[in-house]
């Protein structure tokens, strides 16, 4: 939470310098915050500040956490489980969650007064688990079966890329929706994802914005 606070605060702290700076430079700014399912049976949530200039140029900050799948999980893998009165309770599967930080630029692309598209690249900060899966022999008491894997976890922090589109409908002037899709590419899991999502700020649908 506190790298997610930090990351958001530098994000405003920028672009207040930008516009301090410049006469006027920003035609949107906006917070976004969303949900959605990635690759790998995996889920994510994001949180995000995005400012689109007049010249089109967009520069965004964000944060996801994402939970999915080991890439290397075994196809053959069963948790272990727990007797629970006379039925079996099976363990959690193992889950790769994975903490990225985005910094991204690209381009926008008005398709109306209260519509519009983007399309970034940028690099990532990348935190997660690695899996290593040990075939064993099941283990078994009166009420515990094990796993047919050992499993051992290591943290990991890496640098990556990632790549953005987002669909957004301003619905009021500081209140819109979207659809946005990612991929990260990463040396711990490279997912991809599509997001439903929210966002409040300064979206300028007073008129239509182009060059």
């Amino acid at each position: 939470m506190k790298k997610l606070l930090f990351l958001l605060i530098s994000s405003l702290a920028t672009f207040t310098l930008l516009a301090q700076t410049n006469p006027n430079p920003i035609n949107k700014f906006y917070i976004e915050c969303g949900g959605g399912a990635a690759t790998q049976n995996g889920a994510f949530a994001e949180l995000g500040a995005k400012a689109i200039l007049k010249n089109n140029w967009v520069f965004s900050s964000s944060y996801y956490t994402v939970n999915v799948n080991p890439k290397n999980l075994p196809s053959d893998y069963e948790p272990g489980y727990t007797i629970l009165l006379i039925f079996p309770v099976p363990d959690q599967m193992p889950s790769a969650e994975m903490k990225m930080i985005n910094f991204t630029a690209g381009r926008f692309f008005s398709l109306g007064r209260k519509t519009w598209v983007t399309m970034e690249g940028g690099l990532s900060i990348v935190s997660g688990k690695t899996f290593d899966f040990t075939p064993q022999k099941v283990q078994n008491d009166w009420f515990y079966w094990s796993s047919n894997y050992a499993t051992q976890t290591s943290s990991k922090t890496t640098i990556g890329g990632v790549l953005k589109t987002d669909f957004t409908w301003a619905c009021t002037p500081f209140f819109g929706m979207g659809v946005s899709g990612f991929a990260n590419l990463n040396s711990i899991q490279s997912p991809v994802g599509v997001e439903l999502k929210l966002i409040a700020g300064w979206l300028n649908t007073k008129r239509s914005h182009t060059r």
